[in-house]
């Protein structure tokens, strides 16, 4: 949907993103709040060292979670969707090898292999001009660049989510979509970029806008649940 809706800018679409991921974490929260679930009370006093281990852990997670997404909607306006995916999708090795270093979780020769299979993928994914035997193309290095970017902030908030694993799943998703909602919000600003479908019953690209938060809400709550339960280089 994100490359289908390319009359708007990246950043628009990541405000979307995460205001309708913001949204529904308020009413999880509220909901739980209703239910005398006291899902707040880990964040308080600020002033403790626990508290302010909880905030910027918190803190780390949402920017580097957040700027992911971002590069990663910037990035196709350079290269093709698969070429950003392929990219992108090589979190996992990152993932394993700072969670070897930071989680203490292990890291063997198949990670290893792994690792080099996956730097390789990447440099062809790039194109540089002594596979190519062409000029260089700025568009699809800088598309890379940003590629590889979003699979660096999606392997710190991986394994962040991993090293948050005894905060409630509403907590996470709240300061993930209220950062990211103020973030994108003001760089559309900055920008002058801020701007919104026509709200009609036919028009398709409304259904899109909100769906396209609305699945990332969904997908951060598997991803939160599934790193609560295993390890983060296997949780990928």
């Amino acid at each position: 949907m994100v490359a289908h809706m390319q009359n708007y800018h990246p950043i628009t679409k990541s405000f979307w993103r995460f205001f309708f991921t913001f949204l529904p974490a308020i009413v999880v929260i509220v909901y739980y709040i209703i239910r005398d679930r006291q899902v707040l009370s880990i964040l308080w006093p600020i002033h403790t060292k626990a508290g302010l281990k909880v905030h910027m852990s918190l803190l780390v997670r949402s920017i580097s979670g957040c700027s992911a997404g971002v590069l990663q909607y910037y990035s196709l306006k350079y290269i093709p969707l698969g070429d950003s995916s392929a990219i992108c999708n090589s979190y996992p090795v990152i993932v394993s090898i700072l969670a070897s270093i930071f989680l203490g979780e292990p890291f063997g020769i198949y990670m290893f292999l792994s690792t080099a299979v996956t730097f390789i993928g990447v440099v062809v994914v790039t194109q540089p001009p002594f596979l190519t035997g062409e000029d260089l193309n700025m568009n699809q290095l800088t598309g890379a660049c940003l590629a590889c970017g979003c699979s660096f902030g999606f392997a710190i908030a991986i394994v962040m989510i991993r090293h948050l694993k005894e905060i409630h799943h509403s907590i996470i998703l709240l300061y993930f979509g209220g950062y990211g909602t103020i973030e994108t919000f003001i760089m559309t600003l900055e920008f002058g970029v801020l701007e919104f479908p026509e709200l009609e019953l036919s028009n398709i690209e409304v259904y899109m806008a909100v769906g396209i938060g609305i699945m990332s809400f969904v997908s951060q709550i598997f991803l939160i649940f599934a790193l609560k339960c295993d390890n983060a280089g296997k949780t990928k």
